[in-house]
């Protein structure tokens, strides 16, 4: 296809990964067969279920402040952090508040890899 222009303000925010979080799709399954990227953003109070991948994964946080736990250990997290996972580490992402949380997010298939797990 090419490049593609998106105004992201103007499109819906859609269902994320758990109650309180929403994401826009900047770059989709449509789009590339290794990468996604999206935005997400989560409610303050909000905690993200914890989990894992079989891909690269990295949070480039935009607005708010939080903490990522990674494989049980705590970071604190504000707008310029990023946090990559590359190892399959478990993670959760926490917001305590008072605002939303904003972040990019970017997954990547490892070589000979075609299914998002």
């Amino acid at each position: 296809m090419g490049a593609i222009v998106r105004n992201l303000p103007e499109e819906p925010w859609e269902k994320g990964i758990g109650p309180g979080i929403v994401d826009k799709k900047i770059m989709g399954p449509n789009d590339s067969n290794f990468m996604l990227m999206g935005l997400a953003k989560m409610d303050p109070g909000v905690k993200s279920p914890p989990h894992r991948h079989r891909y690269t994964q990295v949070f480039y946080f935009v607005d708010g402040k939080g903490q990522v736990v990674v494989d049980g250990e705590k970071h604190e997290v504000s707008p310029g952090c990023v946090v990559r996972f590359v190892h399959g580490e478990e993670h959760t992402v926490i917001n305590p508040g008072p605002g939303p949380l904003t972040l990019i997010e970017v997954r990547v298939l490892p070589r000979g890899q075609t299914v998002w797990e």
